[in-house]
């Protein structure tokens, strides 16, 4: 694969200032014990600046794909800082890598995790044609119906650690970047694509794919699909592989009861899409091992709220203050997660072994390990 860095992300790499950060709002004996009810947050927080830039590489089909990246950069972190990578959702993608999974990207980088959001770039219909070609799906009506960002999703994000990789090897750059701890998130579709990076396997055109990279060290799945939705697949009669098998890494998953995007199809009492019931099994079919799930007993929980967009409450006649206290919970366990596994801080660990989610919510948020 051949990587094109604009100058830009070097030039905005070397600005990078000290400083001091401030506190997060929390009660002082939450940062020195585990008191029942405490949620984790780290304990200082960074301003960051933020650029944008493009990469540009060798797709399946031979054809150059350029991507657009948001990068941001925390003010005053320690270096090397460690990295987040984060993948938006939807199958008609974005151009704007400032509108992409743009709440979950401030709070990491205001964690001192250098962030970086990708915008899947749209295929035009004779790239998806190709594309198609390219991996078996030789019908051109099947190629309509297929979500081309399910199989780009996997290989944008290497492309993006390949930058990172060679943008720390260059010069004045050197070990600004921590490449050996970087963690991939997503949200809906781009949870897909995350999990397609940790190992998940998945069929578009009758054999199983698993386009994962050994690179990162954590993964985030908000919304994530369920088993029978676009190319996850499930046990069967004398089929016993289903897709998450093979993901050895930590991963977090979240969702919760309002997070249905089961829609009403012709046939009376069915539905086409992924469930709630269906989100959540991802953490079951997931073998043992630094495994960890938020759900949220609360039909006011819409899918978007899980990518901490909670600024659709009012319109859809969810009291603000519960759509907030979900986004802090979800801020909560999500950057415990980033610093037990990406940092492997003691404390941050300890915490996701606890409870104190379950006691902070009064119930509401189920936390499940293994």
């Amino acid at each position: 694969m051949k990587n094109h860095l604009s100058k830009s992300l070097v030039a905005i790499v070397a600005v990078i200032l000290f400083g001091t950060g401030a506190g997060f709002a929390q009660a002082p004996t939450c940062n020195q014990a585990l008191t029942p009810g405490c949620l984790y947050f780290p304990a200082t927080q960074y301003s960051f600046q933020t650029t944008t830039s493009q990469t540009t590489y060798t797709d399946n089909a031979g054809l150059q794909r350029a991507i657009q990246v948001a990068i941001r950069i925390p003010t005053g972190a320690p270096i090397p800082m460690p990295v987040v990578i984060w993948s938006h959702g939807g199958a008609t993608g974005k151009t704007d890598p400032l509108n992409s999974m743009v709440e979950w990207s401030d709070t990491t980088a205001a964690a001192g995790y250098l962030t970086v959001s990708i915008a899947h770039t749209p295929r035009t219909d004779q790239e998806r044609l190709q594309l198609c070609q390219s991996i078996g799906i030789n019908d051109p009506g099947v190629c309509d119906l297929f979500k081309h960002l399910n199989w780009d999703r996997p290989f944008d994000i290497s492309a993006v650690i390949d930058v990172l990789e060679r943008l720390n090897q260059q010069g004045q750059f050197s070990g600004m970047i921590d490449v050996n701890h970087i963690a991939v998130g997503g949200h809906s579709a781009g949870a897909g694509g995350t999990l397609s990076v940790a190992g998940a396997a998945r069929n578009f055109s009758g054999t199983p794919v698993s386009p994962a990279d050994p690179r990162p060290v954590a993964f985030l799945a908000f919304s994530p699909q369920a088993p029978g939705s676009e190319g996850f697949f499930d046990t069967d009669f004398k089929q016993p592989t289903h897709s998450w098998q093979q993901i050895a890494r930590p991963v977090l998953i979240g969702t919760g009861d309002g997070d249905n995007g089961c829609k009403t199809i012709e046939e009376p009492g069915n539905c086409l899409g992924d469930t709630p019931t269906g989100r959540r099994s991802i953490f079951d079919r997931m073998p043992p091992g630094n495994k960890y799930r938020i759900y949220v007993h609360d039909a006011d929980t819409f899918h978007t709220l899980f990518e901490l967009n909670t600024g659709k409450c009012s319109t859809l006649g969810v009291n603000q203050t519960k759509c907030d206290d979900v986004a802090r919970l979800l801020r909560s366990v999500g950057l415990a997660f980033l610093d037990g596994h990406v940092r492997q801080n003691a404390f941050a660990n300890l915490w996701l072994r606890s409870n104190n989610v379950e006691v902070a919510s009064q119930g509401i948020a189920e936390w499940s390990r293994k």
